[in-house]
C-alpha cells in the first residue's frame, strides 16, 4: 500500500474543513483508495476521524460519513476519475449523492431539481441490513452543526435535507435515517438476496407511501464470493481438469459444468479427506482449549460474527441431546466454532463465553480463537457440514455457506438469505423454521428441535452410509452438486454481471443521455 503523492482534498465539517490524504492498495486487479485524516495540517479533533471503523459517538460517525461521501467524490475527481455512476453500500455514503448534486449545480448551472434528477440517474444503492436499527440515525441539531454551511452551498434547505432521511417527511421529531436518505436519492436500490429484497420492501416501504409492498422499487442482487480466493487449490485443480482451466470464469449455463458429476468419487473423497486433515491439524494451533481430533468424525463448521441473531449457541439449548451426538462411539460428531463478537455487543460476548465453556467440558467441541481469513479458509475448505442457523429474515445474505459449499461442504441452514434461493435437497438440508419473529424464544425451541432431528435422522446417517470402499457415495454426489451449483450461481463474477446488467449499465446510459441534453450543457 502506498500513499498517493500530491493528492489531498478537503471536506466540510461545520465551519471548518478537514484535509484528506489518499492511500492506494491493489486488491487483485482492482485499485482500492483509502481515505486518511491523520494529517498534521488537521486539528487534533479531526485527525482521528479515520482511525477506527466502528465508533459509538454520533458526531464522530457523522464526520466519517462526510469524509466518505463528500470527500470520496472529491478524491475521485482529484485522481482524474470522472465517474457518473456511484454504488453506495449501506447508507453510510449517502452524502455522495448530495455532493454530486453540488457538482452539477456548480458546473452546469442546473436548478436543484435538475441536478437531483441527473445525480439520481447514476446512484445505485445496496442495503445490507434487514432491520431498521442497523441504520445510522442523526439528530437534527448534530446535522445542522456538521452540515449546515455545506447544505447552503448545495442550495438545499435544511428541512428538505432532513426530510430525505425521515420515515414521515415533515415530522420535526424524527432524526435523519441514512437508509431512507439513500433510498430517496438512488435510482436503483437492491437488497443482497432475493428474500432480503422482499424484507427490504416491507421494511422501507414508507419511502414510497401508498405503494403496496410488491410495488416498492427495491430489487435484489444476491451476494457472491470470489471463488479463486476461497476454493481450495486441490479442489480448483480438480475443477480445472474436469471442467476447464477457466472454470471460475464460466457462465453458469455453460455445459462444461456438467463434467463435475464425472469426477471420481474416490478422488474427491480423498482430496476432501486431505483438506479435512489440514483443518484439524491447524485447529491445534488455534484451539482455545485442549480437544480430541478424530479424522473420521463428521465435522461441522460454524464460523462467523457472533451476533445474537446468528444463534451460535442454538445447539446448546439441549445439552443432553448434544452430548449424545458428540459422544456416539459408532457415529461421532465434532463441532468447530470460530468467530468474534462486536466489542460493544455484550450478548454476543456471552455467547462466545458459553461456547468456550462447552468446549472445556466436551473434547469434541472446539472454539478456535483469533478468527481471521486464514482460519476461515481452513474451515470452509475442510468442514464436512456448514452450519448456519440465524433467526429467519435477519440474515440478509450470508456468504460463509457459499465458500464452504463451493468446496463441497454440505450446508445445514435455516432458509434465510442466500440459502433460501439456493436450497435443493441434493445440496444440503433446510432447518425447519416457524419464524414468528415476535416470539423468538418459541422459534428458538422449535428450530433447535428441528436441527437436532435433521442431524440425528438425516445428516449423520447419510455421512456414515458407506460402500465397500468406505466411501459415502450419496454424500459425495451431494458434494458434487454443491460444488457445481454454488460455484456458479453464487460467485462474485455472477454478482458483478448482475449489477452491471441491472444497475451499472442502465445507470451509465441514463447519465450519458442526460449529459447530451442541450439545455444542461452537453
Amino acid at each position: 500500500m502506498n500513499k498517493v503523492d500530491g493528492v489531498e482534498v478537503e471536506a466540510p465539517i461545520g465551519q471548518r474543513n478537514v484535509r484528506i490524504a489518499v492511500w492506494r492498495a491493489k486488491v487483485g486487479r482492482v485499485p482500492l483508495f483509502l481515505l486518511d485524516t491523520d494529517l498534521e495540517s488537521n486539528p487534533n479533533d479531526l485527525r482521528n476521524i479515520t482511525d477506527r471503523l466502528y465508533v459509538p459517538e454520533p458526531d464522530r460517525r457523522l464526520r466519517q460519513e462526510i469524509v466518505l461521501g463528500i470527500g470520496g467524490v472529491r478524491v475521485l475527481r482529484a485522481l482524474g476519475i470522472d465517474s457518473g455512476v456511484f454504488h453506495l453500500n449501506e447508507g453510510h455514503s449517502f452524502l455522495c449523492a448530495i455532493e454530486r448534486i453540488r457538482e452539477l449545480r456548480a458546473s452546469r448551472q442546473m436548478t436543484l431539481e435538475e441536478a437531483r434528477l441527473v445525480a439520481r440517474a447514476g446512484i445505485v444503492f445496496t442495503t445490507h441490513t434487514p432491520i431498521a436499527a442497523g441504520s445510522d440515525y442523526f439528530d437534527a441539531g448534530l446535522v445542522w452543526d456538521q452540515l449546515g454551511p455545506y447544505l447552503a452551498q448545495v442550495g438545499i434547505s435544511f428541512d428538505r435535507f432532513m426530510d430525505l432521511g425521515r420515515q414521515r417527511p415533515g415530522d420535526p421529531r424524527e432524526r435523519l435515517c441514512t437508509t431512507y436518505a439513500a433510498l430517496r436519492l438512488a435510482d436503483q436500490s437492491v437488497g443482497v438476496s432475493r428474500l432480503h429484497g422482499a424484507v427490504s420492501r416491507r421494511l422501507w416501504k414508507d419511502a414510497w407511501r401508498g405503494l403496496p409492498d410488491a410495488q416498492v422499487p427495491i430489487g435484489s442482487v444476491t451476494n457472491g464470493v470470489h471463488m479463486p480466493t476461497w476454493v481450495a487449490p486441490e479442489i480448483a485443480s480438480l475443477l480445472s481438469r474436469y471442467v476447464g482451466p477457466d472454470w471460475w470464469d464460466l457462465d453458469p449455463a455453460d455445459g462444461r459444468w456438467h463434467a463435475v458429476y464425472e469426477i471420481s468419487a474416490a478422488e474427491l473423497w480423498t482430496i476432501h479427506g486431505e483438506l479435512k486433515r489440514r483443518l484439524l491439524e491447524y485447529s491445534k494451533e488455534r484451539a482455545e482449549t485442549p480437544h480430541e481430533i478424530d479424522m473420521n468424525a463428521l465435522t461441522i463448521g460454524f464460523g462467523r460474527r457472533f451476533a445474537p441473531y446468528k444463534r451460535a449457541n442454538l445447539l446448546l439449548r439441549d445439552r443432553a441431546r448434544l452430548t449424545k451426538l458428540l459422544r456416539n462411539t459408532k457415529r461421532p460428531v465434532q463441532i468447530l466454532f470460530a468467530g468474534k463478537s462486536h466489542p460493544a455487543d455484550q450478548p454476543g460476548k456471552d455467547i462466545v463465553a458459553g461456547i468456550v465453556g462447552l468446549a472445556r467440558e466436551e473434547p469434541r467441541v472446539v472454539f478456535l480463537k483469533d478468527y481471521d481469513i486464514t482460519l476461515a479458509r481452513h474451515l470452509v475448505q475442510g468442514a464436512d457440514v456448514w452450519l448456519n442457523n440465524p433467526r429467519r429474515f435477519l440474515e440478509a445474505s450470508g456468504t460463509s455457506g457459499m465458500k464452504a459449499g463451493a468446496n463441497g461442504a454440505l450446508n445445514v441452514s435455516v432458509l434465510d438469505g442466500w440459502w433460501d434461493e439456493a436450497y435443493r435437497p441434493e445440496l444440503g438440508w433446510a432447518i425447519p423454521s416457524g419464524a414468528t419473529l415476535d416470539r423468538p424464544e418459541i422459534d428458538d425451541v422449535a428450530e433447535a428441535e428441528g436441527l437436532f432431528r435433521l442431524l440425528e435422522r438425516e445428516v449423520v446417517p447419510a455421512f456414515y452410509e458407506r460402500d465397500e470402499a468406505g466411501i459415502p457415495r450419496r454424500w459425495v454426489e451431494m458434494m458434487k452438486a454443491s460444488m457445481r451449483n454454488v460455484a456458479t450461481q453464487f460467485s462474485a463474477r455472477r454478482m458483478v454481471i448482475d449489477y452491471f446488467n441491472t444497475a451499472y449499465g442502465p445507470g451509465a446510459r441514463r447519465v450519458e443521455q442526460l449529459r447530451l441534453l442541450p439545455d444542461w450543457g452537453g
